[in-house]
């Protein structure tokens, strides 16, 4: 099962995932967005940990920069949203993860995972929660047999491995998030995770 840990903001999130070995830490290096961190730091964390790849996140970067920031920061995959589905061929050579929400119009939702699956190496979809309905549950089964699906939830820890196993995805994007305190962080809900996981 492939774990990417998602926005990274500090070093003890980073240390915390690299030791629990999962498979990339992802930095939002678009200046401007949400939980946005400097290279420099990104640079510095790199330096700390050892193990995961490390992703660099985009949402609305023109794709020439999402490639030259790839090629200058030695990355080893880029994370775009399904807004780039369209470009993707300028990023061949690249491992990519694209992002998806999960929504209603299931039409539109395969057209893209089959127009992108050629250029991406997973698809990172986001469920508001675990409760799905049984025709959601029906359709997003089929997608994660026929496509490299990465499941990201705000459900609580407990709900998360359950919606993995049931849907039979490839894997899991867990968010990163704020210290207490330098330094300091409780991480008893992803343990949870990690543990229902066998990990």
């Amino acid at each position: 099962m492939v774990i990417k840990a998602s926005r990274i903001t500090n070093l003890t999130d980073a240390r915390y995932f690299a030791a629990r070995e999962v498979d990339f830490l992802g930095f939002n290096l678009e200046e401007g967005t949400a939980s946005y961190l400097d290279p420099v730091y990104v640079k510095a964390i790199r330096e700390w940990v050892e193990g995961p790849g490390i992703v660099g996140e985009f949402s609305r970067a023109p794709v020439s920069v999402v490639r030259e920031a790839a090629a200058f920061y030695g990355l080893d995959a880029v994370q775009v949203t399904g807004a780039y589905a369209g470009q993707l061929a300028v990023l061949k050579g690249l491992t990519v993860i694209m992002t998806l929400e999960s929504g209603p119009d299931t039409g539109s939702i395969l057209r893209l995972l089959e127009a992108a699956k050629p250029f991406v190496a997973w698809f990172l979809v986001g469920f508001s929660s675990a409760a799905l309905t049984t025709e959601e549950t029906a359709f997003w089964s089929k997608c994660c047999k026929a496509y490299p699906i990465l499941i990201e939830t705000e459900a609580a820890a407990g709900q998360v491995p359950e919606l993995v196993r049931a849907l039979g995805a490839a894997g899991l994007s867990l968010a990163g998030g704020e210290e207490e305190q330098v330094g300091v962080k409780s991480f008893d809900d992803i343990e949870e995770i990690f543990e229902a996981l066998g990990r």
